[in-house]
């Protein structure tokens, strides 16, 4: 496999009237996604991801694509909000077909199922998006920085770099700060 800084794949090959079902192209290399894709999957990466592709030839204008893409994401610690690195490892297989007249890749439902199908219009196919929602997709919602993170106190200090913090709030003497589940403290069931 060659290895391209670009996630275009030229498809041409496999477009000819005389391929033969099991052709393919295969391609691999790195990926850094522009910052609109990765505001739009709500992504952060400190370094390129890296993909692997091969498309091959299942019948006439119908395709199968198959992959990886891996790198590490940036999250916040959901406890104390510092920044965790996140390891990601995704594989991907959807069925392809090309229509003429497509401008980019575009991911459309078909039949009752609810099955996807990559649809493609010009044989060179940029897979850069796709590959930036799969990385997306496979990261986990929330991350932790440590098993025993301790977390953020009530006035926003971090509990594991301050651990003998104290709350400089008063929260017992402030009414407007009390929780409001206090006044069921002397509820006897």
């Amino acid at each position: 496999m060659d290895s391209r800084q670009e996630v275009t794949l030229n498809l041409a090959s496999l477009l000819k009237r005389d391929v033969t079902a099991g052709d393919e192209v295969e391609a691999s290399g790195q990926l850094m996604p522009t910052q609109e894709l990765l505001d739009a999957d709500g992504l952060r990466l400190e370094e390129p991801l890296s993909w692997e592709l091969s498309v091959r030839a299942t019948g006439e204008d119908e395709f199968l694509v198959m992959g990886s893409v891996e790198g590490t994401a940036v999250q916040e610690c959901r406890r104390c909000l510092t920044d965790v690195e996140t390891e990601i490892y995704a594989e991907l297989i959807y069925p392809m077909a090309y229509r003429p007249g497509k401008s980019k890749l575009e991911l459309v439902e078909v039949g009752e199922d609810d099955e996807e199908l990559l649809v493609f219009g010009k044989p060179e196919v940029d897979f850069a998006e796709l590959l930036t929602q799969v990385a997306a997709i496979d990261l986990p919602l929330t991350a932790l920085c440590q098993a025993a993170c301790r977390g953020l106190s009530l006035d926003g200090v971090n509990l594991n770099e301050y651990p003998d913090h104290e709350d400089r709030t008063e929260r017992a003497d402030d009414p407007a700060q009390r929780s409001p589940f206090a006044v069921l403290k002397d509820l006897d069931l």
